[in-house]
């Protein structure tokens, strides 16, 4: 192995004797000495990191009494140089690596999907799916690299049988997994984890390990996001989506100097991420992954592992090191003082106003941080990483950009002053789990190539709502791109997308606007446009005679349904009615029936999220008959909703209040399907027995009239705050007639509802309309009072 080699294996004890010509009490000695480099707990034993240690026996000559042929002078360092280029197998067997593959397999969700079914509980036992997550991720590593250790895997899967034959698996790949990260500078990990997995039987091991051989190369990011899901990350552990990495990536390709970056540094690398966009960006440039110098800080260390394997399996030989510490600015590494192409970060958000005073300790160039926020000490560390022509991208909360901060502001001062700040992008709230915190990406420069203005884009509109959070979808991050490109050249104010304003401010207007850096200080989007105000009529114009069309159908259905529901009124006979209570259709509380109350708020409390997991049915969820989402969503966190099913509603549920204002329920339909119920609210499931007998629709509709209403309110009323309980509701009385005049009530009810819709949403259009039609004769008034006067005859 080159010592140039971008890895830095971890060695232990007697490996670091052997390379050195010494006994292992001699390391032991050694280790007591100033300055030997601390080691990395890895299982059983103490690991150390090459360049440290090499580094250490440079300054160490070897005494005569111990030179083995070896000219005097000799350092241990140089000894121990010389046995690495001899390669002996015992000690340097340098990581091998894979060619990057970025092809998809369309099939991988579906296999994904059934390994994160049923297979995880039966096979992780004892452990957590975390572990079997870690498992899967063991297995698809070692199946990239199709060497003897996968093709043992293979083997064993097929001739061996019960929990021990199970257990010496589980062990194998552990083994194989540890080693592969030991030759990756990164301490074993997975032994430790994988141990806790006790599969129910031998075959359902086997069959993991035949799915995980069919997964394509990308599957591995199917994984880390299932990680991320079950692992419940902080917020200074959560992963950056790759969407927006890919943006970061590209924008800040824009600005290198050589056409793709050799060197790459992220000191905040979570999962890998964005070191993994970086190197496939450049893979796309030319750039063989092996060449690029890939380096990176973490400080989860059950999620280091993941991040040096989803870089090794993007084709690099990465240096990821493992750090308690969060101020890399204070902590001596390997990278300290290094100079890169690329520097990229998405560092833990500091959102509390500090008043504090600027800390006094450390280098601080642009001017030191306050005490207690280190916003833009990340800042900084990332512009003294840079090198010269180099270029950066760092997330930082839209509360940095226009702090009130003394000490914060002044930092922005120098930071623009020097032509360091190329570009802000704001960028859609909800992108990352488990923080709704608003977030824009800085794209700084080295000083050497100072930029006289900024370039500010509000990409705030683009995504989609996915699952409580919002994702950037390819055309999304291309449209920024776009904007980016365009407005880059453009110095004659905003620029003209539509879906990605954006502005061009010299330093004189930065300082006019307290030197902020925040897009929405600079860009009014509120300002009407031609361009914008043109489109806008069109797009309008085009949605109102959609919805005029919706209507005349509606109005045509309804018409058709009232008149065929008179029509066949009294053919089949007298109606008889059927009178009951709603404890008889649903029964005691099962799986297929029963009125069941929500959840209890103590039970749902620890388990709250502000964006992404499983949408929460509340009061004011219950809309006009039916379950509508709302702005503000209360959500519960997807690794608890799992244990919470027995609250989860499905299509054909009735949902009424149990606590507050009594109002009709609401039908479950495709909104509210596997959302869970609050603690507020009832759930009315008719049992299979009867779902011949009652219709849902017609049970809500009946539920809902004022009469209902009325009578449940009678009950709630009882006590001090209104409440009604699943018993007493369940003494609520139905009248039934036949199934098939059911069918008919619903199906002119269902038409009926279709028809207020169409009409409620024309007005909306309506609406719409009467608005853009304002601001296009704005902007035709304001042609004709700047046209110059032709032809006037004096």
């Amino acid at each position: 192995m080159s010592i140039a080699d971008h890895t830095d294996q971890l060695h232990s004890q007697a490996e670091i004797a052997a390379l050195a010509g010494v006994s292992r009490a001699t390391i032991t000695q050694w280790r007591r000495a100033p300055g030997f480099p601390p080691p990395q707990r890895g299982g059983e034993s103490d690991l150390f990191h090459r360049a440290g240690v090499l580094a250490w026996l440079d300054e160490r000559p070897v005494p005569g009494r111990l030179l083995q042929g070896d000219p005097e002078g000799t350092t241990f360092g140089a000894r121990a140089r010389a046995a690495l280029a001899g390669k002996p197998q015992t000690v340097s067997d340098a990581p091998e690596t894979v060619e990057p593959d970025t092809r998809s397999d369309p099939r991988d969700a579906d296999r994904v999907r059934e390994l994160m079914g049923q297979l995880c509980e039966r096979v992780r036992g004892a452990g957590s799916r975390v572990d079997y997550v870690n498992l899967l991720a063991s297995l698809h590593f070692l199946r990239r690299f199709k060497g003897a250790h996968w093709n043992d895997v293979v083997s064993m899967s097929r001739t061996g049988e019960g929990s021990d034959g199970a257990a010496a698996l589980l062990q194998h790949i552990a083994g194989g997994l540890d080693e592969q990260l030991r030759r990756r500078g990164m301490r074993p990990a997975m032994r430790q984890s994988l141990v806790r997995i006790e599969p129910r039987s031998y075959n359902d091991l086997r069959h993991v390990v035949h799915l995980v051989g069919e997964l394509g190369h990308r599957a591995f990011d199917l994984m880390l996001d299932e990680y991320e899901l079950l692992a419940g990350l902080d917020s200074g552990e959560f992963f950056t989506p790759r969407a927006v990495a890919d943006l970061m990536v590209r924008i800040a390709g824009e600005n290198t100097v050589s056409e793709a970056p050799l060197s790459v540094y992220d000191p905040y690398a979570r999962g890998g991420e964005l070191l993994a966009a970086a190197t496939t960006w450049s893979a796309e440039q030319g750039v063989a992954p092996q060449r690029m110098e890939i380096c990176g800080i973490t400080h989860g260390r059950d999620t280091a592992p993941l991040a040096t394997m989803n870089l090794t399996l993007h084709g690099a030989r990465p240096r990821v090191l493992v750090s308690s510490d969060r101020s890399p600015w204070n902590t001596a590494t390997a990278f300290s003082g290094k100079r890169f192409d690329l520097v990229l970060s998405n560092p833990p958000f500091n959102m509390s106003d500090s008043t504090g005073e600027p800390r006094n300790e450390g280098n601080w160039p642009y001017g030191p941080p306050p005490l207690g926020n280190d916003n833009l000490a990340y800042v900084q560390h990332v512009l003294s990483a840079l090198e010269e022509g180099g270029t950066a991208a760092v997330i930082m909360p839209n509360k940095a950009g226009n702090s009130a901060n003394k000490a914060e502001k002044g930092i922005r001062r120098a930071v623009v002053e020097r032509g360091a700040m190329k570009a802000v992008v704001a960028l859609p709230d909800r992108l990352f789990s488990h923080t709704s915190v608003p977030v824009s990406v800085w794209f700084l420069v080295h000083p050497s190539q100072a930029c006289d203005d900024i370039l500010f884009l509000d990409a705030r509109q683009v995504g989609i709502p996915n699952r409580g959070k919002r994702t950037l979808r390819d055309e999304d991050v291309q449209a920024v791109v776009d904007a980016y490109r365009y407005s880059g050249g453009n110095r004659d104010g905003m620029g003209q997308s539509l879906l990605v304003p954006t502005t061009v401010v010299d330093r004189q207007t930065v300082q006019e606007r307290d030197w902020s850096l925040s897009p929405m200080d600079h860009i009014d989007t509120h300002e009407p446009r031609r361009g914008a105000a043109e489109a806008a009529h069109a797009e309008v114009l085009h949605e109102l005679e959609q919805r005029k069309r919706e209507v005349r159908e509606a109005d045509l259905a309804a018409g058709v349904a009232l008149e065929r529901l008179e029509h066949e009124e009294g053919q089949d006979g007298p109606v008889e009615w059927e009178r009951v209570v709603l404890s008889s259709l649903c029964g005691a509380r099962t799986t297929t029936g029963g009125i069941q109350a929500g959840p209890s708020y103590s039970l749902l409390k620890k388990h709250m999220a502000t964006v992404g997991g499983v949408p929460l049915v509340y009061p004011q969820n219950l809309r006009e008959g039916r379950i509508e989402k709302l702005a503000d969503d209360r959500r519960v966190a997807e690794r608890a909703a799992r244990s919470l099913d027995r609250f989860r509603l499905r299509p054909g549920d009735i949902v009424c209040v149990r606590t507050g204002a009594m109002g009709p329920p609401a039908l479950v339909r495709d909104v509210g399907a596997d959302w869970l119920m609050s603690t507020n609210v009832i759930r009315l499931r008719v049992e299979e027995r009867h779902r011949d007998r009652v219709h849902p629709g017609y049970l809500a509709a009946y539920l809902g009239r004022p009469e209902s209403v009325a009578w449940v309110r009678d009950r709630a009323s009882a006590t001090g705050a209104p409440s009604i309980s699943a018993a007493a509701l369940g003494n609520q009385p139905v009248l039934l007639p036949p199934y098939r005049e059911q069918q008919r009530v619903v199906a002119v009810l269902d038409a009926l509802d279709a028809q207020a819709v169409a009409h409620s949403r024309l007005a909306e259009a309506v609406a719409a309309t009467r608005t853009t039609v304002v601001e296009r004769r704005m902007f035709s008034d304001l042609d004709q009072a700047a046209r110059p006067e032709t032809g006037r005859r004096s």
